[in-house]
């Protein structure tokens, strides 16, 4: 633990989600590869894309409608539907089999291994501070066993901004009813979390267990684990 400001105690506690209580990318990695062998298994639309032409087909929808960036869940959605037209399905067919297929898609998601001290240390946290999650993703909190621990959560998309824009921010310190200063955020990214929070006036932990060179924008106080929150809050 470093710190890079003087420490005052906060009262309420704003979570990152992934790569934060948990390590997404293994995650990701299996749920695009059953993603992948399902639109090939299920569809013949479809049977002959792989992993780089789903990513093709990602990429040419972001250029067109660049507003799909701030919203993965619709961009998912999209590229699905995307797919499954170019395979020659009827666009009502594709978007109805789409929606289908993103709600497996979910379960998969979903599986983040989040480890017993983690949901220890976040039990602790939630009987002393209101504890609320921030996300640009579209984690199933009920899904992955996190839910219980926030009193409110709030993900990028449906007209709202990802990190580090102020919506998501804003959103939690209107359901906080605190100013920015007593808040403290507890992210992993340098850019989305740790830029985001300071530009927006609330503190920051800002969790670096990749060791990455200090951000030029610094926070008040960096972790090299998660679990040196409780030493610091508890």
């Amino acid at each position: 633990m470093r710190f890079y400001r003087r420490w005052q105690p906060v009262s309420a506690i704003t979570f990152d989600l992934d790569d934060t209580l948990y390590d997404n990318r293994p995650t990701m990695v299996r749920a695009e590869a059953w993603l992948v062998a399902h639109m090939r298994g299920e569809y013949l639309e479809t049977a002959m894309l792989d992993a780089a032409r789903w990513a093709d087909i990602k990429r040419a929808l972001l250029l067109a409608e660049p507003e799909l960036a701030h919203d993965v869940s619709l961009s998912r959605r999209r590229q699905l539907q995307a797919g499954l037209e170019l395979g020659g399905m009827a666009p009502t067919q594709a978007q109805a089999e789409a929606e289908r297929v993103f709600t497996l898609f979910m379960a998969q998601r979903s599986e983040v291994e989040v480890a017993p001290q983690t949901h220890q240390l976040l039990g602790q946290l939630a009987e002393r501070y209101p504890l609320v999650a921030i996300t640009n993703g579209n984690l199933d909190l009920e899904w992955a066993g996190l839910a219980g621990y926030f009193r409110h959560v709030h993900r990028a998309g449906e007209g709202r901004r990802m990190k580090p824009e102020a919506d998501l921010f804003a959103l939690a310190l209107a359901d906080l009813n605190l100013p920015p200063q007593q808040v403290l955020h507890v992210g992993d990214h340098p850019i989305t979390d740790l830029l985001g929070a300071r530009r927006h006036g609330l503190r920051c932990a800002w969790l670096n267990e990749r060791g990455l060179a200090r951000p030029a924008q610094l926070p008040d106080v960096e972790l090299s684990r998660l679990a040196e929150l409780g030493p610091l809050l508890l």
